[in-house]
């Protein structure tokens, strides 16, 4: 069923677009890339891309800085960057995920090295290429350690819109994106998370310093006394 409907809901998104695929286009960098202070890497998936092998299977459209799963290597006609204007929320490039329902779910991580107990705020643009049909079994979820901090179903838009979540940071957090459907697949881009560093805690005193420190104060005490007698 995909094999068929995907490439038709691709086509009719695209026709209107091709003609704007220009240098232009190119030339323009993803929004995400821009937010101070982003911990996610490759966060519009311009920054290129690698080939990977799991169980057999290669992919060689896994985004820089990001982990395939198994079933993200397994269909790589389905997981892959896309460039598609229609589906690309900004810049050139966008990904492309999702297999088949009941297959593996396919998945792409990424470790982020933040503040432990302090809060992250984070979002995401994702497109449902199959909006309005009637798939039950669809979704998408955008997890933070495995706790599913977005989660979409067959009711998400055909447009890219924006989805917001939070998080309190570990140190160490595992960010995953991934989901399944038949008809087409989901379009992703401008991952984002962003949060305050913990404050700076203050300077201990070296020992010599509080040593100086001690005989100004005695120093200053014996001249008080003198002023007295006088």
């Amino acid at each position: 069923m995909k094999s068929f409907l995907r490439p038709c809901l691709l086509a009719s998104m695209v026709i209107g677009g091709l003609a704007t695929i220009s240098s232009t286009a190119m030339a323009t960098p993803s929004i995400c890339d821009g937010v101070s202070g982003n911990l996610v890497s490759n966060c519009g998936f311009e920054g290129g891309t690698y080939s990977s092998t799991i169980g057999g299977n290669t992919n060689n459209s896994v985004p820089n800085n990001w982990l395939p799963s198994a079933g993200y290597d397994l269909e790589p006609s389905f997981n892959h960057t896309i460039t598609a204007p229609p589906l690309v929320n900004s810049g050139t490039t966008a990904l492309s995920i999702g297999n088949d329902d009941g297959q593996p779910v396919p998945t792409l991580s990424q470790t982020l090295t933040d503040v432990s107990g302090s809060t992250y705020n984070g979002s995401v643009y994702v497109l449902y290429g199959a909006a309005g049909t009637s798939d039950t079994n669809v979704f998408f979820d955008l997890s933070i350690n495995g706790s599913d901090l977005v989660a979409l179903n067959n009711t998400a838009s055909g447009a890219n819109t924006q989805y917001t979540f939070s998080f309190v940071g570990t140190g160490s957090d595992l960010l995953t994106l991934g989901g399944n459907t038949s008809p087409s697949e989901w379009y992703v881009d401008d991952v984002v998370v962003t949060g305050q560093a913990a404050s700076t805690p203050p300077s201990v005193p070296e020992p010599g310093t509080l040593f100086l420190a001690g005989l100004g104060l005695l120093a200053l005490a014996a001249g008080h006394r003198k002023a007295k007698k006088h």
